[in-house]
């Protein structure tokens, strides 16, 4: 068992963790699991047969290198987090056999994937490139176009190409991950002087979490804001490097985000506009120490005063990074599964009179802050002193450091990532349901879970808000009516920024029951439209329900997905580049049958449905 953290004090310096990586080695195996050797009908990408199909594969064999093209004609074992499939959706929400690619490719270097580009250009044959394959609850690894090659950037292409001590910045490969690019640091000499932000989980990749606009918890924590320039192959095959690095011998690239003119860099997140081989990150000097805490608020109806008193502790920056506010239910599951707690469930959501029968047995509040204060203690401790003070109005609401934590606690987790150390903890929770997660482990702290061939079905629900107490509970009073409707569990987090907050909600299901995995389809769809009328969009998701979440951004006739299409079409004209990424489409699919709106059929959503 590997401990992340674990000996911290109240003022962490993560250059005392003991970490190591449980991925190495192991990371990129696209069929673990239970065992299972039957071979597979290869999907297609669309017009092509099988003879048409193994000339294109000749042909880019040839262009690689045969070792470094893999034919995704075996079983579809779901893996885990540790093994994570590149051979389709882990987390499916939709058949597992629709979202899955023809073939994976591993390019070495950039022109590699330059040669990869015009390779699919010649044969009109759809891409879909990965940093890790680590986007779990929102497609994994899968195509949204089935029969896609995958391109796994991050098998070969993992290096941290340098790192700027003075400047405290790095310069990163797609398949660097957040606990690969800690352990880096460390090698260097630098865990006590470089922090790097981390997500929730320490496994993903450093690029594709700042591609896709994740978020960590440092004041670093939102990470696009933290990228210094980047390189990016095009559709058609050329490659561009964007900020100062488009001068070339610049010795700025790293250091000033915009460069000259104008800023494009932007369109390359969440897009399917480019490929970005290599990016700039910006790292956290030391502060001199970092304060963790967590306060407790004991009844449903606190919310609403407790985001109102965070909102202005954000707005200036009192608060300076990224906390969150989560039900006390997402700290039980945690701790125990739901059968643990509620032995008598029969796949039913809890109760609210059950929700506080467990919320007593754990000593938590309804709901669950975590935050953290930066710099030396005699900065912090004064600075929690006035945290508290803020607070005070609030009946019955609770304060504590991680020297009064017990063992077992989710702060300690908490402590680690505030100070940038990756953990893996997190995936406890999936313990919550039967057959939904990677391992029961109640008894973890700050450590990863053993690897199980079991893997989570999980889909994410990402929904904006302001940092309005009315707009928390309106958003919470109608995930949890839905969610309860379909039969899950509202289990829901708050990341609070300056002005705005990120609501994550997660469906959990049981993957032995398929009429789980459809409620579970459904419930998101209703989320979207539900949330839509009241003007309420998300900022990121699933692939199967990118049609659907594009389609709420709508005003003026949708003038905003129009623009995405004409920059589609003139960058990539064949269409060749993830087709249907983030509800874009070039015109060779478009008005074809590939748009999934929940309603129709998926029978009716077929490979041979465009006509390119």
């Amino acid at each position: 068992m590997v401990r992340l953290g674990c000996s911290f004090g109240s003022s962490i310096n993560p250059a005392e963790a003991i970490a190591q990586d449980p991925l190495k080695g192991d990371e990129f195996k696209p069929n673990v699991g239970p065992v299972d050797t039957q071979k597979r009908q290869v999907t297609y990408p669309p017009n092509f047969t099988q003879e048409t199909f193994e000339r294109a594969m000749g042909d880019l064999r040839r262009t690689l290198g045969a070792q470094h093209v893999e034919i995704n004609d075996g079983p579809l074992n779901d893996g885990n987090y540790y093994h994570v499939p590149l051979s389709h959706d882990g987390y499916a929400v939709l058949e597992k056999d629709y979202f899955v690619p023809s073939a994976i490719a591993c390019p070495g270097s950039t022109a590699d994937v330059q040669a990869i580009v015009k390779w699919a250009n010649r044969w009109v044959f759809p891409l879909w490139p990965i940093s890790v394959g680590r986007n779990l609850g929102y497609g994994g690894s899968a195509p949204r176009v089935p029969g896609s090659l995958v391109i796994d950037l991050g098998r070969r292409m993992n290096k941290v190409l340098a790192v700027d001590e003075k400047a405290a910045n790095c310069l990163l490969q797609p398949g660097v991950t957040y606990i690969a690019l800690y352990e880096e640091l460390k090698r260097r000499g630098l865990g006590d002087k470089l922090w790097v932000d981390v997500p929730d989980l320490g496994g993903g990749s450093v690029v594709g979490n700042a591609l896709d606009r994740g978020v960590g918890y440092t004041p670093y924590g939102d990470h696009f804001a933290q990228h210094c320039g980047m390189e990016v192959v095009l559709a058609n095959g050329e490659v561009v490097r964007l900020g100062m690095d488009s001068m070339p011998g610049s010795k700025t690239g790293q250091c000033f985000q915009y460069g000259y003119g104008p800023y494009l860099d932007g369109m390359f997140t969440q897009s399917n506009y480019g490929i970005v081989t290599q990016m700039g990150m910006f790292l956290m000097p030391n502060p001199g120490g970092v304060l963790p805490f967590m306060i407790s608020f004991k009844n449903k109806d606190d919310l609403v005063e407790a985001v109102n008193t965070l909102q202005p502790m954000m707005a200036s920056r009192l608060l300076g990074n990224v906390p969150s506010l989560r039900t006390g239910m997402w700290d039980s599951a945690v701790y125990n599964s739901k059968e643990h707690y509620w032995p008598d469930h029969q796949g039913r959501p809890v109760p609210e009179e059950i929700e506080l029968e467990i919320l007593k047995k754990e000593d938590l509040g309804y709901w669950v802050f975590y935050g953290a204060l930066y710099g030396p203690e005699d900065i912090t401790r004064p600075q929690f002193d006035i945290v508290k003070s803020r607070f005070k109005h609030i009946k019955d609401v609770r304060f504590q450091l991680r020297e009064d934590a017990p063992a077992r606690s989710y702060l300690h987790d908490r402590a680690a990532v505030f100070a940038g150390v990756p953990t893996f903890r997190e995936l406890a929770w999936h313990q919550w349901i039967p057959n939904a997660g990677e391992v029961r482990s109640s008894q973890l702290v700050c450590a990863p879970a053993e690897p199980s061939s079991r893997v989570n079905r999980q889909l994410f629900f990402a929904p904006i808000s302001g940092v309005s107490g009315s707009d928390a509970r309106a958003q919470v009073d109608m995930c949890k009516k839905i969610t309860n409707k379909y039969g899950f569990d509202y289990l829901g987090t708050f990341y609070i920024g300056q002005r705005e907050m990120h609501h994550i909600v997660t469906i959990l299901w049981d993957r032995s029951k398929p009429e789980q995995r459809i409620a579970a389809d459904k419930c998101i769809r209703e989320l979207i439209r539900s949330h839509a009328e009241l003007g309420y969009g998300e900022y990121r998701s699933h692939i199967a329900t990118a049609d659907d979440i594009m389609s709420t951004y709508n005003w003026n006739d949708g003038a905003f997905r129009k623009l995405c299409e004409q920059l589609k079409d003139s960058l990539d004209p064949n269409g060749i580049l993830q087709p249907g990424r983030s509800g874009v489409w070039p015109k060779s699919y478009r008005g074809q049958g590939w748009e999934i709106d929940g309603i129709s059929p998926l029978k009716q959503v077929k490979p041979e449905a465009g006509k390119l």
